[in-house]
């Protein structure tokens, strides 16, 4: 994969071109803070303090919240090891009053706030209809529906939309691995160099709230001479590297249904290949409908995707409506870390496919299901038994508000 190709997936490089074939979207560049909030790291590092993240990331947090819109309850601290939650250095968080808060002065740097972007995404999910999709430059968090109390993307406010990202592995691929895995990727050298004050000069040059364009002098363009450059030695050198990050937020449908996405294969500019987007499923309507969808994708293909998408390989995912309308949901890199769902990535490239008649492969029958997308939730969010991570946590909560309640003068 090169990065070029990569970098054309963007969703704030596509979308202008596509606006009329896929879903309402609204696109504002991510600020400095809270790129390294996603990262686990402090989010306004002090530049003459010692190094705070020195000692690992940051418990996982939701950022405070300004507007007031926070739909969950006053224990809003997160973090993501249950077994961890009521060890005696972190059990002060856990329990504290968030209305104590108010008399504070000086703000937490465990629960940064990030009001200008708090802001643009609530009024962009109030101007998207009340709900949207979260996604950044590729991948949306679908890999943390688990924390979602509906088992869904769907975000009404910036806590949902930050609980989210914080939480998703394929959002820290986007930051941190993304780009690094393309075969071509080089980093410019000294991007590590007074890295605070960098981070610091980017969060006040960074607008938040403004819709992206695609104008010239994007900082998605490598724009990096070889010569200068060496390969990344850090795991969070991209931190520093200048790459510009957006946060796309897509209207929410409700009556999307999974069984009308696909993913379709672009090889040498032709179409070789379309999947059910969700494999771990079998649809009944699916196997009959498919001789209705394939022409409507094929023509799609043709007359908008086609002509107007640069790339040589790629894939692109669409959804078909009952009417047989086609919209446009995303585009993918080619190999690398897109999956290809129910194809084999050697099969894909293989010479001759593509010259016969394009082929169309779904579930056709119960019990032939592949693995799904939903294999990120933490295996003790799954095991109760005795001993397990859930088991040991809520002994501990036991013991913990027995103490409490002892200590007020309330033991029963």
């Amino acid at each position: 994969m090169l990065l070029e190709e990569l970098l054309r997936c963007q969703i704030q490089e596509w979308y202008p071109a596509f606006r009329r074939h896929t879903v309402p979207t609204v696109i504002m560049p991510l600020p400095a803070a809270f790129l390294r909030y996603l990262a686990g790291k402090t989010a306004y590092p002090d530049p003459d303090a010692p190094d705070e993240d020195a000692d690992g990331p940051l418990p996982f947090l939701l950022p405070a919240i300004t507007s007031g819109r926070n739909p969950f309850p006053p224990l809003y601290t997160h973090i993501t090891d249950p077994v961890s939650l009521l060890d005696r250095d972190t059990s002060d968080l856990i329990f504290e009053d968030s209305s104590d808060d108010e008399d504070d002065d000086v703000e937490s740097p465990l629960h940064p706030a990030f009001p200008e972007l708090e802001a643009a995404v609530d009024a962009a999910i109030a101007e998207l209809g009340g709900a949207a999709i979260p996604k950044l430059n590729w991948s949306a968090p679908k890999d943390a529906v688990f924390m979602a109390a509906d088992g869904t993307t769907r975000c009404t406010c910036f806590a949902e939309v930050a609980m989210l990202l914080r939480a998703s592995d394929c959002i820290a691929h986007d930051l941190a691995s993304a780009r690094a895995s393309c075969q071509d990727f080089v980093r410019a050298v000294g991007v590590r160099r007074n890295a605070k004050e960098a981070s610091a000069a980017a969060e006040s040059a960074v607008p938040n709230g403004v819709e992206s364009s695609n104008g010239s002098g994007s900082p998605s363009d490598p724009g990096h001479d070889e010569a200068d450059s060496v390969a990344p030695e850090e795991d969070d050198a991209w931190l520093e590297d200048g790459f510009q990050y957006y946060l796309a937020l897509r209207k929410w449908y409700p009556g999307l249904r999974p069984e009308s996405e696909f993913r379709c294969f672009v090889r040498g500019q032709r179409l070789v290949g379309v999947s059910q987007r969700d494999p771990s499923a079998y649809y009944p309507s699916l196997p009959g409908w498919r001789a209705e969808v394939q022409p409507n994708i094929e023509d799609f293909f043709e007359d908008v995707v086609e002509p107007h998408f640069a790339s040589e390989n790629y894939t692109f995912d669409v959804s078909v409506r009952a009417d047989g309308r086609v919209k446009l949901i995303d585009f993918n890199p080619w190999g690398g870390y897109t999956l290809p769902l129910m194809f084999e990535w050697e099969e894909l490239e293989e010479e001759q496919r593509g010259e016969d008649e394009l082929e169309f492969r779904v579930v056709m029958q119960q019990g032939a299901v592949r693995p799904g997308l939903m294999t990120a939730v933490p295996y003790d969010m799954l095991d109760w038994g005795d001993g397990s991570g859930w088991d040991v946590f809520l002994k501990k909560a036991d013991t913990e508000l027995n103490r409490q309640m002892a200590s007020l003068g309330m033991d029963s």
